[in-house]
């Protein structure tokens, strides 16, 4: 039996394995099985050959009448272990050999028998308490030198182990706290969204329920390392930034029930709620019992004044199509877009790949100069400069690569997709189911609507709105909108194609 440690360097195995058979021989022992640990620790007495080693000597059938081991320590490393061990062969009738270690059937060799497992327990602990000391010190440096969480690998930085954002399913992560922060969906309506983009755990299988919210409460992904009591800001990258982890807090406590939108939603009024009248009173909807037949309508309160709620609604979708752009204003929408965000995604994914190919480069960098090392060129004074030196530059370009921002998006393509939306705003609204409504209209005019006098009116629009209104307000072709406006615009962008993808899921 052998250690992980032992197993790596390629001899112990094979070398235990001949002493045991020597030792065997000269002590006319025939044997009958050889059993061999391949790395799994003897702190443990639930490993898979020494239990099939037990098994084995409990046939008596077998007629086993010794086990020979190249030291106690290989049996077990824990004194409570070892105990049950021998008391459990002996039963068997079976005595234990150690190569390395003579002990007689005597109160001397007993006691010397004893203190031999103690001496293994002892270093067991003490190798323990060293790793939890080394561990502890490791997170006081920032570093994380656990199993990485999804969204991160465990990596080494300058011959130190820590971790790194997963290119993969960083953003997928990043996209799952954004969504659960915006509080419209419910948190299991995000896990099937997310699901459906690819994030699944390390088995390839979706992440269950319980999983997903250990998963929104690792603060880990905000950058810190909480372990033994203690809190450290990590040195490695974090998906999100504290602000959004807070806010996806915020949003679990008061999730006890659902967004107040999916509460208050109605599929027969879908405006309800969303709609003031000048005194502030909420919009409401109801049927009302005719001669013959129900009638809907939508009225401000319980005593305001009935509003048919078919034609209520074509005069919401008449309001919302007032946003809507011809063939003109989407092609210099289009060559907006282009030149301010699609030129800067090409940029930053040459950036990204000039990154990368750099890394390669360091990477291939160190294997020749350690290669050179081993075929006796540079001396090792040399070499450990060199990697020192590697070490540094790669730590430098993994935190640029890291802050590089996503650029999953081609903002040109969504727009043609988003083309059939802008040209007719009120077309998804008018045939999709009611959920979908409620969250096109919060996306459409974040701040509601108020209704006065027969006419729509708003304080806020999204930004496709609003560079709408800057195109037509514009004298010349050069609209001028600002870095935040952009920003905004990608987000929303990312948003909208995600609603119309889900208003075509729900027609398919």
């Amino acid at each position: 039996m052998s250690t992980k440690e032992q197993v790596d360097e390629g001899n112990s195995l094979s070398t235990q394995q001949k002493i045991c058979l020597e030792y065997a021989q000269r002590h006319d022992y025939e044997v009958a099985e050889i059993f061999i640990e391949q790395g799994e620790s003897a702190k443990t007495a639930d490993r898979t050959e020494l239990q099939r080693l037990l098994s084995y000597c409990a046939d008596k059938k077998n007629g086993i009448k010794a086990v020979i081991i190249y030291k106690l320590d290989r049996l077990s490393r824990n004194t409570d272990d070892y105990s049950q061990l021998r008391l459990l062969l002996k039963r068997y009738g079976v005595e234990i050999k150690s190569t390395s270690e003579h002990f007689e059937n005597n109160p001397v060799g007993r006691f010397m028998e004893n203190t031999m497992a103690n001496i293994a327990q002892f270093d067991n602990d003490i190798r323990a308490e060293r790793s939890v000391g080394g561990m502890r010190d490791a997170m006081r440096d920032g570093r994380y030198v656990w199993m990485a969480p999804l969204g991160y690998d465990n990596i080494r930085v300058g011959g130190k182990a820590t971790i790194a954002q997963n290119e993969k399913l960083a953003p997928l992560i990043y996209r799952t706290f954004e969504l659960v922060a915006s509080n419209v969906y419910p948190t299991e309506e995000v896990r099937r969204i997310i699901t459906k983009e690819g994030l699944a755990g390390k088995n390839g299988k979706p992440l269950t329920k319980g999983y997903f919210y250990k998963l929104l409460k690792n603060e880990l992904f905000a950058g810190w390392i909480i372990k033994f009591g203690e809190r450290h800001k990590g040195l490695f990258a974090p998906i999100v930034s504290e602000e959004l982890f807070i806010q996806v807090q915020r949003v679990l406590k008061l999730k006890g029930r659902k967004h107040s939108a999916y509460l208050t939603n109605h599929p027969d009024f879908p405006l309800r709620k969303f709609v003031v009248d000048a005194e502030g009173k909420k919009l409401t909807g109801c049927w009302s019992r005719g001669k013959y037949k129900k009638y809907p309508y939508y009225r401000f309160g319980n005593n305001g004044s009935n509003h048919n709620r078919d034609k209520f609604e074509k005069t919401y979708m008449n309001f919302v199509d007032k946003y809507s752009f011809d063939d003109a204003k989407l092609r210099l929408l289009k060559e907006l877009v282009r030149e301010n965000l699609a030129r800067k995604t090409l940029d930053q994914r040459k950036e990204t790949e000039r990154l990368k190919k750099h890394i390669t480069e360091l990477t291939e960098k160190q294997s020749s100069i350690i290669k050179k090392n081993l075929d006796g060129i540079i001396p090792d004074h040399v070499l450990q400069q060199q990697l020192v030196m590697i070490d540094k530059e790669l730590l430098e370009v993994n935190a640029s690569l890291a802050t590089q921002p996503s650029t999953n998006t081609d903002y040109e393509q969504a727009l043609e997709l988003l083309s059939d939306y802008l040209r007719k705003p009120s077309s998804v609204w008018e045939n999709a189911k009611v959920s979908l409504k409620t969250r096109l209209q919060v996306f459409q005019f974040p701040q509601g609507l108020f209704f006065k006098n027969g006419i729509f009116g708003t304080s806020e629009t999204c930004s496709f709105y609003k560079a709408k209104d800057a195109i037509s307000a514009s004298k010349s072709s050069q609209v001028r909108l600002g870095v935040q406006f952009w920003n905004s615009f990608a987000k929303e962008c990312d948003y909208l194609v995600e609603i119309l993808k889900e208003s075509e899921r729900q027609h398919s």
